[in-house]
């Protein structure tokens, strides 16, 4: 089975080994500060595969990110873990919610490592506190009338 990790999954101590097929990022590496965490996964780099997405996967995450509402909290290399799992026809190792409902949307499986898992699928926007405008962004500030905007659950679904 084809699986790529995120870097919460590292976090929270998994480490790959001979039953599956792992995958992950250059950028999820590199995020690796702690030597002993960094040493452990260098001894078992013969079962994690490093590679990197293709521009056209990581636009159609952004896209459906942005569809969501998740794509303010997903950073890049989070965009980039999709992607990969995407391309390669992958599930991925995530503690992430954000990851987890971007994944759902876009029919990604995924588990969580040592976390809790998604229990609703959200559609999200940002409203501002000030003009009541709506917007599928967040912005340092209303555009309109400059107050602040308020993040807000568009669509609520529980997911069986």
């Amino acid at each position: 089975m084809k699986i790529v990790v995120d870097s919460s999954s590292f976090f929270s101590g998994f480490l790959p080994d001979a039953n599956n097929e792992y995958f992950t990022t250059e950028s999820v590496i590199e995020e690796i500060r702690g030597k002993r965490m960094k040493s452990e996964i260098e001894m078992r780099s013969t079962f994690l595969h490093i590679m990197e997405p293709n521009p056209d996967n990581i636009l159609m995450v952004k896209n459906m990110a942005k569809k969501t509402g998740d794509i303010e909290q997903l950073s890049e290399t989070d965009v980039e873990v999709i992607a990969l799992a995407s391309q390669i026809s992958a599930s991925i190792l995530t503690n992430d919610l954000a990851i987890q409902n971007v994944c759902r949307e876009m029919k990604i499986d995924y588990e969580s490592y040592k976390s809790k898992k998604i229990k609703n699928e959200i559609i999200w926007k940002y409203k501002c506190g000030g003009c009541g405008k709506v917007y599928d962004k967040n912005y340092k500030e209303c555009p309109h009338c400059g107050n602040n905007l308020k993040k807000f659950p568009v669509k609520i679904k529980v997911i069986r």
